[in-house]
């Protein structure tokens, strides 16, 4: 991954993909990450309007080839924040376009000023590689929070000030909802990585926070930790948390209403919702890992990242959790008001894994997304997989008591 300052692009306009750089960006990253990364959803939209469309459309290509074929970002330093690109596509417009569209216009990302620039280009050229295996998915705005509290309120007055001149949120409301310290705004993320360099033990989130009413996919992160020399987590761990996040974009782009309690409906219970992006980022990353697509950062004498190792861990944990800290609770009992400790996110990866290995692992995006909306979460997930939701339950309950090697035997 080559990241482009903006003075290096100025002859590769007309022909980026043969630009090259001249000097790659090597400024040393001195912030935090998360040994494990809680990569929360909350969809704090403002959605009022129920669809009224009867048939409803998959995700269609604009005009272009949406096709992306290099995942080198560009960034400009701002003063205030970093801002970054897609070295072969453009920003989206104000005005963006249909939503569920896949698109020709980069994801934006925004880091604080107090993240090294190099940080912020690993995060775009993730966001694309991800968009290079699903389809890219826009618009898509990704904010990174680093640790220091000035830098957290500039890049919070540049958020806010983008949604008071695109119309979307008063300066002012905006402003104070988002240096909350507690909820889902800027501070609140900011803090989580400050909290976890103090206290010597990383920690970390990351979430779609919106925004179907803006017509974007908006995300927001704490300090990416495995991008940073603060602790030994992997860079790999950071590009799977990047890839788990831009899968519920993909979800999202299936889900046409702007009805805030329809479309949670629609995603389905936590370990479905949150159990999907996780799996499917697992099995991503390491195809992109695998194929070159993505860039090795940070592995070297920091703990392993391997995808059947995490996957064995996953289930250790999980059915631990359920056992000891939620005795007595199953899957369909998890919510995000109740986790039982991440046991949704660990046995909703597995839950994945088990339906990709009966069903094929085509068939969550090929064919239950394109029918969630118009059938229902549980009419979608019987007309794929063939079941109830209740069968599956009972099903997983007796796959959870097999021995380890033959749940670790339907891994890919």
């Amino acid at each position: 991954m080559r990241i482009l300052t903006k003075l290096e692009i100025i002859a590769c306009v007309f022909s980026i993909t043969s630009c090259e750089p001249t000097a790659e960006v090597t400024e040393q990253i001195v912030m935090t990450d998360t040994a494990e990364v809680d990569s929360t959803v909350t969809v704090a939209l403002q959605e009022t309007q129920p669809a009224t469309d009867t048939e409803i459309p998959a995700p269609t290509t604009t005009a272009g080839s949406a096709m992306l074929m290099i995942t080198d970002a560009i960034c400009e330093e701002l003063g205030a924040h970093t801002y970054c690109l897609s070295a072969e596509w453009p920003a989206p417009p104000d005005t963006p376009p249909d939503w569920g569209a896949i698109i020709d216009y980069s994801p934006e990302i925004f880091c604080a000023a107090d993240l090294a620039t190099e940080l912020c280009g690993w995060v775009t050229s993730a966001l694309l590689t991800a968009a290079m295996e699903w389809g890219n998915y826009g618009p898509m705005e990704y904010w990174i929070l680093g640790i220091d509290k000035d830098a957290g309120a500039q890049l919070i007055n540049t958020f806010c000030q983008r949604r008071d001149d695109r119309k979307q949120w008063p300066m002012s409301q905006c402003v104070e909802h988002q240096s909350a310290p507690d909820g889902h705004g800027f501070e609140a993320y900011r803090k989580i990585g400050a909290d976890a360099v103090a206290s010597g033990q990383p920690s970390g989130s990351a979430g779609l926070n919106g925004d179907r009413e803006w017509g974007i996919h908006f995300f927001t992160s704490s300090i990416p930790l495995g991008f940073t020399d603060y602790f030994e987590v992997p860079g790999a761990e950071e590009q799977k948390t990047v890839f788990h996040e831009y899968f519920h974009a993909v979800q999202h782009s299936y889900i046409f209403t702007k009805d805030h309690k329809k479309r949670d409906e629609l995603l389905g219970p936590i370990w479905f919702n949150e159990g999907g992006a996780e799996y499917m980022a697992q099995i991503a990353s390491r195809k992109a890992r695998t194929s070159g697509a993505l860039e090795d950062i940070n592995s070297s004498g920091r703990w392993s990242f391997e995808f059947r190792q995490n996957m064995e861990n996953f289930m250790y944990s999980g059915t631990y959790n359920i056992s000891n800290t939620c005795p007595g609770t199953s899957l369909k009992d998890l919510s995000y008001e109740n986790n039982c400790n991440n046991a949704a996110y660990d046995l909703g990866a597995w839950a994945h894994a088990y339906l990709a290995y009966n069903f094929g692992e085509s068939v969550l995006m090929e064919v239950f997304l394109p029918k969630v909306e118009q059938l229902g979460w549980e009419e979608a997930f019987i007309d794929s997989y063939g079941k109830t939701s209740d069968e599956f339950y009972s099903e997983f309950d007796q796959f959870l008591k097999l021995p380890r090697s033959e749940q670790m035997a339907i891994l890919p």
